[in-house]
């Protein structure tokens, strides 16, 4: 007798009906595409829905547990570590690639009208730490200020149990409540990602034809590639002592999916803890604080991505090729620059490549302008491996710090 179809075939095959959908929709039916504009909205609202209260509640329980065992400052120093060496990796690999595999230059884009400059570091800065936390909850838009509230909360109910017990009682009660609120989202997930593919494959339809941006697309695929498909095994494998680090990638194929096809990193991050902790077997207290983590820290995907495209567009505009300081300057500032992508899930390679343009200056703040026309593309392959990575992530830390068990892959969800 078969089981019930598995979350990923569920995703997989609203994916198909919605690249289906843009088939067939005239690209140059206005009304429709407002249609489809809407319903990728309220797609995004759908999936991120219980997102935020999720990680408001079940933060503070994670960190007062782990905080108990001894263990928190250990697992938040070992997720920080993880995350920050994939990064720096993942920069090395963008700028190799790129600049062994010279994709073609990109005609610049002279007629180009330049939209808003990307936010600079203050600017940044003071969005990821306004004056209230509780503004930032109230607009949803990033998890930042929610996740460093939930961790003080946490560690505060260690001091003084006997009077913090019925809040940890509460916060452990809402945080099971919006888990299963989550579950039905994740399960019902397919039928927004139908709008969500609909809506992206008709505006990647509807842009420039761009064959000359033929090479820099082959370049990032190959590379994505051969990170979702050797490097991340080899470090399962190596740092985290899986036989079939395969088995891994099998049971985050879902929430890759819903990155690949909304480019919107909180969009996924629901199926990413009901995955982690159900297939994975991670428990809650490491899943949720390593998986935050890498959602807000940690988008090494979005990282590679920006840093070959990056070196593409520096060379097109220069006649004299990427100069050695320049590189040595991209290594530095890309993971710099991906450390403030926490508030903005949505267009992560865009914002990163908006960011490297504006700190390089000399006269090349917007150069990113003529990546623009496959700028769909490149935020969704770099969200998808940002995914990816942090449900890796999830389980190397649990399994370092004793907070996994292993389950057949037969019982994943």
């Amino acid at each position: 007798m078969l089981g019930p179809m598995k979350i990923w075939m569920k995703y997989l095959i609203g994916a198909i009906l919605g690249a289906a959908l843009a088939l067939v929709v005239p690209v140059d039916d206005q009304v429709l595409r407002g249609v489809l504009a809407f319903l990728f909205e309220l797609s995004i609202r759908i999936g991120t829905y219980a997102l935020l209260p999720l990680v408001l509640f079940s933060v503070p329980v994670a960190v007062f547990e782990l905080n108990e065992d001894g263990e928190f400052w250990r697992g938040l120093g070992r997720g920080i570590l993880v995350l920050l060496a994939a990064i720096a990796a993942m920069a090395l690999v963008g700028v190799a690639v790129a600049a062994m595999a010279k994709p073609a230059r990109i005609p610049l884009l002279a007629d180009a009208t330049p939209p808003a400059k990307a936010a600079g570091f203050r600017e940044l800065l003071l969005s990821i730490f306004p004056s209230s936390p509780f503004s930032a909850l109230a607009s949803g838009q990033f998890l930042l200020p929610a996740f460093f509230l939930a961790v003080v909360v946490g560690l505060a109910l260690s001091h003084d149990k006997a009077a913090t017990k019925p809040v940890l009682l509460l916060f452990d009660s809402l945080s099971r409540i919006f888990y299963q609120i989550n579950n039905f989202l994740v399960e019902f997930l397919s039928v927004p990602i139908i709008a969500v593919t609909a809506h992206n494959a008709l505006e990647l339809r509807a842009s420039p034809s761009a064959d000359v941006y033929g090479p820099l697309l082959l370049t990032v695929l190959v590379e994505s590639a051969a990170v979702a498909l050797v490097a991340l095994p080899a470090a399962l494998y190596f740092l985290g002592g899986q036989k079939n680090p395969y088995r891994t990638l099998y049971a985050l194929l879902a929430p890759s999916l819903a990155a690949l096809a909304s480019g919107d990193l909180y969009f996924p991050m629901g199926s990413l803890l009901k995955h982690s902790k159900e297939s994975l077997g991670v428990r809650r207290r490491s899943n949720v604080l390593t998986i935050s983590l890498a959602a807000i820290f940690g988008r090494a995907g979005t990282t590679l991505v920006a840093s070959t495209a990056f070196i593409v567009v520096l060379a097109s505009y220069s006649s004299i090729g990427v100069s050695a300081g320049s590189i040595l300057w991209i290594l530095a500032a890309a993971p710099l620059t991906t450390l403030l992508l926490g508030s903005s899930p949505a267009k992560g390679a865009t914002t990163a490549l908006m960011t490297l343009c504006a700190l390089y200056g000399k006269g090349f703040e917007n150069g990113y302008l003529i990546a623009a026309p496959v700028a769909l593309p490149l935020v969704a392959l770099g969200t998808f491996l940002d995914a990816l990575w942090a449900g890796s992530a999830s389980i190397l830390v649990a399994r370092q710090m004793g907070q996994a068990q292993e389950k057949e892959a037969r019982f994943f969800i």
